[in-house]
């Protein structure tokens, strides 16, 4: 079975196809999208995020399904346990909020990732404009001893990556990357065109320390920007006890 990106970008072809004739070029300028975007989204070279695909969709009148399978789940209190400080205020309710399961711990260099060991779960408002249409989301610690992202991220503080938006197309967002080895790390990417092949770099806020990482994304990832890129950050709680 095909996943929602791949049969939106079916929809795209065809679309090139049935009214622009085969022409890329005049079928990107009528969607509003840059033309080497649009060539490499169709050539499968760069998967779009969900934010971006989802007003091309609607303009053309298409309404996919998104999978049921996405690891934040609804929440349902049941006799939920309200601090003293709102005892006499009226209780939350559950369908504005979301659960997003703590999955791991990553840090600056190896370190450990593991989407299918759930730690813990964290509830996530749904009305914050981060957040808002946003499902896909998962929760990771930043390791004891990773100060790569500091002072904007220091050990402990756990962050919310949304995993359906993996666009690295403007350098500089925070991403949860994979090393060719699976390791987890947060990091800002850049992605660059480096002869046949692209070059992604992953470099951090605290760079006297920790100088940028570059990998080939054909070489290094078999070519599949999903083996290197989990998602974007998009939320972060900080842990304050030692600050």
């Amino acid at each position: 079975m095909k996943n929602f990106f791949d049969s939106a970008i079916d929809v795209m072809r065809e679309f090139v196809d049935r009214k622009h004739g085969g022409n890329v070029s005049a079928a990107a300028r009528d969607l509003g999208l840059s033309v080497p975007t649009f060539h490499s989204w169709l050539n499968g070279e760069r998967k779009p995020s969900l934010g971006k695909i989802t007003p091309i969709l609607e303009t053309l009148g298409v309404s996919l399904q998104l999978p049921t399978d996405e690891p934040a789940k609804d929440v349902c209190f049941v006799h939920a346990k309200v601090m003293p400080a709102g005892e006499h205020i009226a209780p939350p309710q559950s369908e504005q909020y979301i659960a997003a399961p703590l999955v791991g711990e990553v840090g600056a260099g190896p370190g450990y990732f593991a989407q299918e060991e759930v730690e813990s779960w964290f509830l996530v408002y749904k009305n914050v404009p981060a957040i808002m249409h946003r499902r896909n989301l998962i929760a990771v610690e930043i390791g004891p001893i990773s100060t790569s992202m500091q002072p904007l991220l220091n050990p402990g503080d756990i962050v919310l990556v949304d995993r359906d938006d993996q666009d690295v197309e403007h350098p500089g967002h925070i991403m949860l990357v994979r090393d060719p080895d699976g390791a987890g790390m947060i990091k800002r990417v850049a992605l660059n065109k480096d002869g046949s092949d692209w070059s992604l770099q992953y470099y951090s806020d605290n760079a006297a320390k920790n100088p940028p990482m570059t990998f080939k994304l054909g070489e290094d990832y078999d070519g599949d920007i999903t083996k290197a890129v989990v998602g974007r950050v998009i939320w972060a709680w900080s842990d304050v006890r030692n600050k």
